[in-house]
C-alpha cells in the first residue's frame, strides 16, 4: 500500500478547524479505549456493553440520526485511526486551508452523511469510521490541486521506497481500489461510503468553483482549469480582500496601457492615481480613491495597505 506523508500545497489560512476535527476523532478514541478497557476488567457480556456503552449507539446501524451523524467520529481500532488520521492531517490541512475554516466543519459533516447514505442504500452491515468523509475530502483536494505532487512511500522487501506522483493519477488510482473493493464484496471494508464520500466532495469542489465561492489563485491550477471546463479567467481576490480594482490589474499588463490615464468626463480633470513598486518588482498603478484600502499584488500575490497619496 502506498502511505502518503506530505503534500506540496501552500497555505492561505491556518487549517485551525481541520486541527480540531483531528483533536475530536482522538479524543472520542480514547472514550472508545476507556469503555473497552472497563468492559474487560467488569468482565461484561457483548449485550451489556452494548447496553451501557457511550459510543456504540453512534454506529451507523441501520436509519438513525445518531449513526448518520456519530459514526464518523468512532474507530475500530488504532491502526484504523492512524490510517484515518494520515489522511485527514494531510488532505484536510490543505481542503481547509482552501476553504476557510468557516466551511471546514459543516462540510467535513456533509460529506460524512453523503458517505452514510450511500452505504446504507446498498447494504445493511453496521459500519463506523471517518473513512467516507475523509475520502470526500480528498475529492474536493483533487478538484483544488489536481496537478499537485503527492509524496509517498511504501516497503519493498522490508526496504522504504520514497516517491512523488502527481495528485490526479495517485488520487484515481485510490479511487480505482474502492471501486474493484466494492465489486468483490468489500472484505470488511465501507467501499461504498468510499465512493459516496469521494463523488459528493468532488461535486462540492466544482459547485464552488463555479459559483465563484471558491476562487483559485494565479499560480493554482484547478481540475476545471486543467479539463478546459473553466469559463473565466481565474482572478487573484482572495476572500475578505477589499481590491474591486484588482480585476483592471490583469488587463493591465502593458507598459503602455500602464500609463493610460482615464477621463470621466471631457471637460472634467484627468482621474489622480497612486504609482507604486511590490517588493516583486512589480510596477502598479491604482486609482486614489481605494487609498487605504487593503490590495494584493497580481504578480506575487503579497498582500499590503494602498498608501495615501
Amino acid at each position: 500500500m502506498f502511505i502518503p506523508y506530505r503534500v506540496d500545497v501552500p497555505f492561505n489560512y491556518r487549517p485551525v478547524m481541520n486541527w480540531i476535527v483531528v483533536a475530536l476523532v482522538i479524543f472520542i478514541f480514547a472514550i472508545q479505549i476507556v469503555e473497552a478497557n472497563q468492559v474487560r476488567n467488569r468482565q461484561m457480556s457483548l449485550v451489556e456493553y452494548k447496553e451501557n456503552s457511550i459510543t456504540t449507539q453512534y454506529l451507523l446501524d441501520g436509519w438513525s440520526i445518531k449513526g448518520l451523524f456519530g459514526h464518523m467520529w468512532l474507530h475500530g481500532g488504532l491502526l484504523h485511526l492512524v490510517g484515518n488520521l494520515i489522511f485527514l492531517w494531510l488532505f484536510g490541512n490543505a481542503v481547509c486551508s482552501k476553504i476557510g475554516n468557516l466551511y471546514y466543519l459543516p462540510v467535513y459533516v456533509f460529506l460524512g452523511l453523503v458517505a452514510g447514505i450511500s452505504h446504507l442504500l446498498f447494504s445493511d452491515i453496521p459500519i463506523l469510521g471517518a473513512s467516507g468523509a475523509i475520502n470526500g475530502v480528498v475529492g474536493m483536494y483533487l478538484v483544488f490541486f489536481p496537478e499537485n505532487s503527492i509524496s509517498c512511500f511504501f516497503f519493498l522487501l522490508f526496504r522504504p521506497v520514497w516517491f512523488s506522483v502527481r495528485s490526479f493519477w495517485m488520487i484515481l488510482m485510490w479511487f480505482a481500489f474502492d471501486i474493484l473493493g466494492a465489486m468483490h464484496g468489500g472484505g470488511g471494508v465501507a467501499y461504498l461510503a468510499h465512493i459516496g464520500g469521494f463523488v459528493a466532495g468532488v461535486g462540492l469542489a466544482i459547485l464552488m468553483l463555479r459559483t465563484k465561492m471558491i476562487v483559485m489563485e494565479r499560480d493554482e491550477t484547478s481540475i476545471l482549469k486543467l479539463l478546459g471546463l473553466e469559463t473565466k479567467d481565474k482572478s487573484t481576490e482572495r476572500r475578505g480582500d477589499f481590491a474591486p480594482w484588482q480585476s483592471e490589474w490583469d488587463n493591465n499588463d502593458s507598459k503602455e496601457t500602464k500609463q493610460k490615464t482615464i477621463t470621466i468626463e471631457p471637460e472634467e480633470t484627468q482621474e489622480q492615481y497612486i504609482h507604486l513598486r511590490c517588493r516583486c518588482g512589480q510596477r502598479i498603478k491604482i486609482l486614489s480613491q481605494y487609498a487605504g484600502k487593503i490590495g494584493r499584488c497580481p504578480k506575487c500575490s503579497a498582500k499590503w495597505r494602498i498608501p495615501e497619496m
